[in-house]
């Protein structure tokens, strides 16, 4: 998904940053709760069965992407302002500086 929107015309650079700071903030819950929900899911399965990790990825990466869709705990929101800004301050520089070439002395 995020590699079709790198390539994309018809996406806004806002829409971009959206969607990759949305990811991050999924890795970075998904890395909180690999821990966190270590203890649930003692003696549910024989722990050294691959049925086991692959139950437990699943269900931490289902449970990380929500959270980051549902607001998560606002890395998101903070990642995007930050890269909105950027990219709207390095938009003004660029136009100014066209707008400074297109002047004659």
């Amino acid at each position: 998904m995020l590699m079709e929107m790198a390539y994309s015309k018809n996406i806004s650079e806002q829409q971009r940053n959206a969607a990759v700071s949305q990811q991050f903030e999924s890795v970075l819950v998904k890395q909180f709760l690999k821990e966190a929900l270590k203890p649930m899911f003692k003696g549910v399965f024989n722990e050294d069965a691959g049925a086991h990790r692959m139950y437990r990825h699943f269900f931490t990466d289902a449970i990380s992407e929500s959270i980051a869709q549902g607001g998560g705990f606002g890395v998101s929101n903070i990642l995007q302002q930050q890269l909105n800004q950027k990219f709207s301050s390095n938009n003004s520089v660029g136009d100014s500086n066209l707008s400074e070439k297109g002047k004659v002395d």
